[in-house]
Order: structure tokens, then sequence, then C-alpha cells
């Protein structure tokens, strides 16, 4: 069933919140990819106290509600979405830095600027994460990371809105944090704030550590063209981009969409691609790792 959302409705949602909120948004321009239909609605919060309103009035109103990030990791339907898309991509999100290396940072802080500030004041930790395009929301709903570390190596908790709207503090153990999977892989929470504990080094060598994994991605990975990052999860006892290039996928196309030819467990947009080609082409992909590797790749990316 689809959702009516009037003028009345939407100024509802403007009163809940600072940030933007734009009716028919493209979602082209807020996803990685570039592609995707329109939002019924999208809103842009401040920051995550505004995110907290926003989603308890969208539970008290039983609106369909989708969380994105800065839009890395996600595929939009061409069809558009329905309901109210809040994306927490901000600015003005707030983030503190104790002297102890205790961080506290709202969702929409996006990760490279929450490892750059860190390190800047003598604190690492997270560096193994660099690179990594996305907000702190969006790689703790992932358990974002590299062969050089997780971001949950150092969560301490994690406050969270939950479906019927209640606002809790989760701590590390009780996330469920493993390979590219958290509690929140499933839906149910909306991650609000994040609590770090960073340990004390040299903030120069820090930075040119974070320069290094940097510098590395650059060379290995396809940032020319829009891509949302690793298509497929790595499967057990090997790597999902060796697969399938030893299954001759490098180079495979539907429409606009192309599986990279630097590496092979990214697909990027050549130019005009849609979501339907991006998803044809991750079936294309699938079934020939089956058929000649006899393996069965697990998506990374989430379909919205």
């Amino acid at each position: 069933m689809k959702t009516t959302m009037n003028a009345e409705f939407i100024e509802a949602i403007r009163s809940n919140m600072k940030g933007s909120v734009v009716p028919g948004a493209p979602m082209s321009a807020h996803t990685t990819y570039r592609t995707g239909g329109a939002a019924k609605i999208l809103a842009v919060p401040d920051n995550s106290w505004e995110l907290e309103r926003v989603c308890r009035f969208a539970v008290r109103e039983r609106i369909p509600l989708v969380i994105i990030g800065a839009g890395s990791n996600v595929i939009a339907a061409d069809g558009g979405i329905d309901g109210l898309v809040v994306c927490t991509k901000a600015g003005t999100a707030a983030l503190d830095i104790y002297e102890d290396g205790t961080v506290a940072a709202d969702c929409g802080i996006m990760l490279e600027d929450l490892i750059r500030r860190c390190a800047s004041r003598g604190f690492g930790g997270l560096d193994g994460v660099a690179g990594i395009p996305g907000t702190v929301g969006g790689a703790v709903v992932m358990n974002a990371g590299t062969d050089e570390g997780n971001i949950s190596d150092c969560i301490e908790s994690v406050e969270v809105i939950t479906s019927s709207g209640r606002t809790e503090t989760l701590a590390k153990a009780d996330l469920g944090f493993g390979y590219r999977r958290s509690l929140f892989s499933g839906g149910g929470f909306v991650v609000l704030r994040v609590r770090f504990k960073l340990p004390a080094g040299d903030g120069r060598a820090i930075l040119n550590n974070i320069d290094r994994v940097w510098r590395e991605r650059a060379g290995k990975f396809p940032l020319d063209y829009p891509n949302a990052g690793s298509v497929f999860k790595r499967p057990e006892g090997g790597y999902a981009g060796r697969l399938i290039e030893k299954a001759g996928c490098k180079g495979m196309r539907v429409g606009g969409a192309m599986v990279s030819e630097r590496h092979a467990n990214f697909i990027v947009n050549t130019g005009g691609a849609t979501s339907s080609d991006i998803t044809a082409l991750i079936e294309k992909v699938r079934a020939r790792v089956r058929e000649t590797m006899g393996v069965d790749l697990e998506l990374e990316q989430i379909l919205l």
C-alpha cells in the first residue's frame, strides 16, 4: 500500500527537525552508485537528536522508514522508495573527543572525518578503516573493516532507537559483531550515537598510517567511477574478487553497469546505469561463479 503524505504531513515532519525535508528527492543524488528513483520524502536531520525525534514521529504515525548514511553500500530501487527516507549524513553532526581517548560520535559523522579528527588529537585505533566511504552509523551496522581492522575493534557502546520508538544504550558485548554484520544488520534499530575508546599515540604517525591505507585503497579500487564498494562478502577461505576474476567476469556488463577491470568485486556505473542494470549484473556474476567455481557468493550491498 502506498503511503499518502500531503502538505500537512510534510510540515509535521519539518516541525521535528531543522534539517531539510524534500518531497520527491531523487535517490540517484544520495547514493554512491548514482542510481535510484525518487523517495516519497527525504529528510536530512542536522544531528542525532533530530534523527531521534524524526524516528519517533515515524513510529508514532506508522510511516515506513528507510535509513541511509552516505548512500554507499546500498542500491536504491529505480521505482523509488515509498515512505520516509532519512539520510543521516550531516556536516553539523556532533563529535566529542575527550582527553582519556573516549569519543562520542553522532551516526551522521563521516567515518573519514572521525578518524582524522581523532588522529589530530593523538588518538588512533581506527587507522585500518581509513578510506571506507560512509558514515559512522552505516559503518557500525555492517561492521565495516579491512584486513587491518574493523570499526567494532574500538567500540564501547551504541545508543539506538528501537522499532517501538524506545531509546537504549547497548554495550559492545550485546551487539553481535562479526564479519560484515552486527545486531543491526537485520533492521529493527536505528543507530543514533556511538561511543569509542581509542588508544593514544603519536598523531603524525597515525595520520601517516591513515594516508598509507588511503593510497593502497586508491591503487587497488576503481575510485574513478561511481560504485558502492565491495559487492559480495568474502567467502570462507577465499576472496570474492579472486573468484569473480577466475570465473571470467571482469568487464562483464549489463547496460551501463560493469564489473570493474581493476577489482572484480566492484561494480561500477560507467554512465547511465540503472539500479536494475546493477542487480541484473550481480545475478549474472553470482550465477557464473556458482557454475564455474562452485561457490554461492553472499551479497554485501543492501537493496532498498
